[in-house]
């Protein structure tokens, strides 16, 4: 039971981690709605919807797991631009 209470203090982090990034990601997408405002440039753009994707590095990670979850993501950063 050890070990299980050893990994889950690593899950544990590592969520907190998650959500430190998420929440950094926000702020980033926040200020590039500034940048498009001020250009007049759309809110969506599937091109680089795309490229994050497939610069990501998966190592372990299920494709349609990760495309899901950025997804969500996409979907959350647009409306906060909206």
């Amino acid at each position: 039971m050890n070990q299980i209470n050893k990994l889950r203090e690593e899950i544990d982090k590592v969520d907190s981690e998650i959500v430190k990034q998420l929440n950094k990601r926000i702020e980033l997408v926040l200020e590039i709605k500034e940048c498009k405002k001020k250009s007049n440039l759309p809110i969506e753009d599937c091109a680089r919807e795309e490229e994050i994707i497939s610069n990501l590095e998966l190592g372990e990670s299920d494709e349609k797991f990760v495309r899901d979850i950025y997804q969500v993501i996409f979907r959350f950063s647009k409306s906060r631009q909206r």
